[in-house]
């Protein structure tokens, strides 16, 4: 039976699409920008570090809000900084204007959206949310797939300028008609349209009480969490910011080096329905783990690339792993720490993964100024995310000792994962 849930669902796939492919797109603008202005790449990849962080730190007041108000409010006002911001980058004179247009301006945009979206969402699937998740992550992926491609052809007939200016239109439009599809959601307590309160997500047992985000941040097993999300972020976002360049670097004309781009969108697209489904079948920890150890390797297999094949095709499998990663992330926290304060915990979440964002493509930028060569800087990204999946996987040992997750006896009881 179609439910106001999936409206949710399609507003959500609307506002990341837009939101997620301009932001993506910063890897299409990055060497016109560098070359007109005749800025280093450490420099010119801060302003892209400089949104990412404030994504992150937006996201700590916008899943607040959002748990409070609801998600509308939020988003819209996403909406218009968005295009405001992109509107003002379009007539940048200099490093400090777009740090501000841009960096700031866009990164407290994004911040507006994945959040709240991602906490209102569940609240409307007592099954399914990993496919629901997935289905709305999938604008994200789309995104990625078709504005980094659209703004290298709108950048080749009219300059960057003119392509900032119509970005800010299309978001805007789009982000700020799509929010009155949104709605709150039903509370944990409240009833389904089934009769019964809001279930956990198959197969791992939920805590025995909601947690509220000053008991989250006093719980060792958050602390699993942020740091895992850090390092995958600095991993991940230090490939999506170079990798036009790189490609670049390596032959290809930038519309060539921007389908890599939008080739991690369009695999992303297959790891969000593939993994989606699994995730409701084996659990979204195993399918992160899974996932984050396919785009280190990834990384790697960049690294070794140097034609066009290998190029695009670890490109397209970095995607599938990338999509196969985020929407699972807001499934595990639920699980953990409940769903009244899931907007705040995962808002905080989000600030460590853009803390990760804002480092990799500044220190892959900086490592290339120093030794004009990226192979550094990627090899550092794929450690990272390598790492993050260790830790990631470490949560399974912590599901069966309970006072590691909270550091003390009062902590709740959590059950391991179900074969599925």
């Amino acid at each position: 039976m179609f439910s106001s849930g999936w409206l949710m669902v399609l507003a959500g796939f609307l506002i990341l699409m837009v939101s997620w492919g301009t932001q993506f797109s910063f890897s299409v603008f990055f060497a016109p920008l560098a070359r007109d202005f005749g800025w280093d790449r450490a420099s010119t990849s801060g302003v892209f570090s400089l949104s990412i962080l404030l994504f992150g730190v937006g996201s700590i007041f916008a899943g607040r809000m959002a748990d409070r108000w609801g998600p509308r409010h939020v988003v819209a006002a996403g909406g218009i900084l968005m295009a405001g911001g992109l509107l003002l980058s379009s007539g940048t004179q200099s490093l400090w204007q777009l740090y501000l247009f841009y960096g700031v301006t866009i990164g407290l945009a994004v911040s507006a959206g994945w959040g709240p979206l991602a906490a209102a969402v569940p609240r409307w699937f007592p099954a399914q949310r990993g496919l629901a998740m997935g289905i709305m992550s999938i604008g994200i992926s789309v995104g990625i797939l078709v504005i980094p491609f659209l703004s290298s052809h709108l950048i080749s007939a009219f300059g960057w300028r003119f392509s900032f200016a119509i970005l800010g239109l299309i978001t805007g439009t789009v982000i700020i008609g799509s929010v009155f599809l949104l709605k709150k959601g039903p509370t944990p307590s409240e009833e389904t349209p089934g009769g019964k309160g809001l279930a956990p997500v198959s197969p791992l047992s939920p805590s025995t009480k909601d947690w509220s985000l000053t008991e989250a941040l006093g719980a060792r097993v958050f602390w699993v969490f942020f740091f895992g999300y850090l390092l995958w972020c600095t991993g991940f976002y230090m490939i999506s910011v170079h990798l036009a360049v790189y490609g670049i670097d390596l032959g290809f004309s930038p519309a060539g080096a921007a389908l890599a781009v939008s080739l991690i969108g369009g695999g992303s697209i297959f790891g969000k329905l593939f993994m989606g489904m699994l995730s409701d079948r084996i659990g979204p920890q195993k399918v992160m783990v899974i996932n984050l150890v396919l785009q280190g390797l990834c990384i790697f297999g960049l690294i070794l690339s140097r034609n066009p094949l290998p190029f695009y095709l670890f490109s397209a499998l970095f995607g599938f792993g990338y999509g196969g990663t985020g929407p699972q992330i807001p499934l595990v926290v639920a699980q953990f720490f409940g769903l009244p304060s899931l907007g705040a915990i995962l808002g905080v979440l989000i600030l460590s993964g853009q803390i990760g964002g804002a480092i990799g493509p500044l220190l892959a930028g900086k490592i290339f100024d120093l030794s004009r060569s990226y192979l550094g800087g990627f090899f550092m990204g794929g450690t990272c995310v390598m790492v993050s999946s260790l830790l990631f996987f470490l949560l399974f040992f912590l599901l069966r000792t309970p006072a590691k997750i909270s550091g003390g006896e009062k902590g709740p009881v959590f059950k391991s994962p179900g074969p599925g």
